[in-house]
């Protein structure tokens, strides 16, 4: 058993960093005719005077893409991008896609390079696993000290982006392998809540939606890292979760979505 009052406690407080306004001099960025995102009044100038694809209009950024498809937007945000790290406005480098969608589920627009979500604020897609034991208890990772956002801090056993031209579960399915050497195909995974995240970030802006999936783990399973981005991997008792959420040692992310699983699991009887 766990103390849900606690539990809820908790969450309220992490929701409320979370979920908060965006900066009411912040502009949206239009895409295609729809507000996807949001630049800082830094990132819009610059885009609308060193760029050949963008203007302001009616204090919103547009991108100039009448008449194109996906891959020439794509084209012109690609090129957006790398400017946009010339000039020191984006940190960072994935060699990641990602898309770009007026809403989540609607068809992309176009796609663009991970690191310059943030900076465009627009939303993305984030897939994360709450594994438990038979026994009940709760496999917990630890992000590598290497890693550029939140290093050292505790995190779900798997967890990661959607990319571009894949679904929740493909997505799901790659990185249980990537971070924790698990073959999830054929699991019975339960699908939990679904939490978006906005706030201000140092890269920009999060928009940011994170499907929640559970599972119970083979009693068997060993988890083990295979891409260097996890510097361990334990099977907690509850109390033990509950006491480092409460000292602020997951991920904002992690924390909420472990907060989502427990919850859950409290209601089904444990």
């Amino acid at each position: 058993m766990i103390d849900t009052v606690r539990l809820r406690a908790l969450q309220a407080k992490l929701l409320a960093r979370a979920q908060q306004p965006t900066p009411r001099d912040w502009l949206p960025v239009v895409v295609a005719g729809h507000e996807v995102g949001v630049a800082s009044p830094e990132v819009a100038s610059f885009l609308a005077t060193a760029t050949p694809h963008f203007q302001l209009s009616d204090y919103r950024l547009l991108l100039l893409d009448e008449g194109l498809d996906a891959a020439a937007r794509t084209a012109q945000l690609h090129e957006a991008a790398l400017r946009l790290r010339e000039a020191g406005l984006l940190r960072g480098w994935r060699d990641e896609r990602l898309d770009v969608r007026p809403q989540p589920g609607a068809p992309p627009l176009a796609v663009i390079e991970r690191a310059a979500c943030r900076t465009l604020g627009l939303a993305t897609t984030a897939v994360h696993l709450n594994a438990f034991a038979p026994d009940g208890r709760m496999w917990v990772a630890r992000r590598a000290a290497h890693k550029r956002i939140d290093p050292g801090r505790l995190d779900n056993l798997v967890g990661g982006m959607v990319p571009a031209g894949e679904d929740e579960a493909t997505a799901l399915a790659r990185e249980a392998m990537e971070e924790a050497g698990l073959d999830i195909a054929g699991w019975p995974l339960r699908r939990g809540g679904r939490i978006r995240f906005t706030r201000p970030v140092p890269e920009g802006f999060q928009v940011e939606d994170v499907q929640v999936f559970d599972a119970t783990l083979p009693a068997e399973a060993r988890p083990r890292n295979q891409d260097g981005e996890v510097s361990e991997i334990g099977c907690w008792e509850l109390p033990r979760v509950l006491e480092a959420l409460e000292a602020d040692a997951f991920t904002l992310e992690a924390a909420l979505v472990t907060i989502d699983g427990l919850l859950r699991k409290e209601k089904a009887g444990g």
